[in-house]
C-alpha cells in the first residue's frame, strides 16, 4: 500500500485555503520511495567494491595494531598539549592541591552558620542549590544581610554537610586549574568580607587568625586586596626583586 504525503490541493480540500500558512511547492514523495530517493544503494555498493578492490584493507586485517597506533597518537598529542599548557599553570597550584595540608579543621556547615555567624549577630540563611562543586559534592547558597541594610545579599556557595579550612584546587587532564574540588570555610570567610557582611577585624575575631605561611598566602592576599581596593602585586610584579 502506498501512502502519499498531502500536497497543497489536499490541504485546501480538507481544511480550506491556507492563506496564512507558508507552503513550499514541490513534487509529492511517497513513503514507499522515500528510502530510494535519499539513499542510492547501488552507488554505495559500488563505492565499497572500489575500496576493497585491492584486497582487504590493513586496518581490517590487523585492527589491534591500528588501535594501538591510534592510542599512541592520542598520547603523543596529549603530551604536546600538556607541554604547551605548562605556561598557564599557577605557581602555587602544587600547594593548592595538597589535600593532606588543606583538609584540616573541619566544621559542620550548619554549625558554621549557627555558631559562627548567627551567634555573632549576623543574619544568615542557607538555601538549597542544585549546583555541585567541581568535585561533585552538594552545595547550598549562603545569603546574609549586611549591617545597616534590610535585604539579603548573596555571598557565595558552601559545601555541605561540612567544610575543611582550606579549599582544594581541581586540575583538568592537562594539569591546569579547573575550579575548586572542594570549598574551604576560609574561602567563605573571605567572601563575607568582600561582600561587606563582616569586617576584616570581625573576621579574625570570629574565625581566628591563621599562621602566615604558604597555605594561607592567598587568604591574606585576598584580605589585602579588599582593604586597599586594588589587586595585590608581589615584589617581582612590582619590579622590586633583586
Amino acid at each position: 500500500m502506498s501512502i502519499t504525503l498531502a500536497g497543497q490541493e489536499d490541504v485546501e480540500k480538507y481544511a480550506g485555503p491556507a492563506k496564512n500558512q507558508p507552503f513550499i511547492p514541490g513534487s509529492d514523495v511517497t513513503i514507499d520511495h522515500a528510502w530510494n530517493e535519499h539513499h542510492d544503494v547501488n552507488t554505495t555498493s559500488e563505492s565499497i567494491q572500489k575500496m576493497i578492490a585491492g584486497g582487504t584493507p590493513n586496518w581490517v586485517k590487523w585492527p589491534q595494531d591500528y588501535t594501538s597506533f591510534m592510542k599512541e597518537s592520542f598520547a603523543e598529542e596529549k603530551q604536546k598539549s600538556d607541554k604547551m599548557g605548562k605556561q598557564y599553570r599557577w605557581a602555587d597550584q602544587e600547594m593548592l592541591t595538597n589535600k593532606a595540608a588543606r583538609r584540616i579543621n573541619g566544621i559542620n556547615s550548619r554549625d558554621f552558620i549557627e555558631k559562627k555567624l548567627k551567634a555573632n549577630g549576623i543574619v544568615a540563611h542557607a538555601f538549597a542549590s542544585q549546583w555541585r562543586n567541581h568535585g561533585g559534592g552538594p552545595t547550598v547558597g549562603l545569603w546574609c544581610i549586611p549591617p545597616g541594610r534590610s535585604k539579603l545579599r548573596y555571598v557565595c556557595y558552601m559545601d555541605v554537610p561540612m567544610m575543611f579550612e582550606w579549599s582544594v584546587l581541581k586540575l583538568d587532564n592537562h594539569g591546569l586549574p579547573s575550579g575548586e574540588e572542594s570549598r574551604g570555610w576560609r574561602t567563605v570567610v573571605v567572601q563575607l568580607v568582600e561582600k561587606d557582611i563582616i569586617t576584616e577585624k570581625q573576621c579574625h575575631k570570629i574565625f581566628g587568625v591563621p599562621g602566615a605561611n604558604a597555605i594561607s598566602a592567598r587568604y591574606y592576599r585576598s584580605l589585602w586586596e579588599k582593604r586597599h581596593g586594588r589587586p595585590y602585586q608581589d615584589e617581582e610584579e612590582r619590579g622590586l626583586e633583586g
